[in-house]
């Protein structure tokens, strides 16, 4: 319940740039990860590694216009009250 509440207080910049960031660069991390432990033989990762490549970047932009988005969000309510 507690995720859901921090999880809400954010910015929607920054949930798409922490959401982005996440799903672009787990499926390279799954698969070095399973390739490190010779669970599949993963060969050449170029695929994910492009993915992570266009999703990285752009989402370190988002992640760094959403927190502090957050922290004018959050100045603003602090301020009403």
């Amino acid at each position: 319940m507690r995720v859901k509440l921090f999880w809400n207080n954010l910015h929607k910049v920054l949930q798409v740039g922490l959401c982005l960031l996440f799903f672009g660069s787990a499926p390279l991390l799954i698969v070095i990860a399973l390739d490190a432990l010779s669970i599949i033989d993963a060969g050449n990762g170029l695929v994910f590694g492009l993915l992570t490549l266009l999703t990285f970047y752009p989402s370190l932009v988002l992640i760094a216009v959403g927190v502090v988005l957050t922290l004018v969000k959050r100045r603003k309510k602090s301020q009403v009250k």
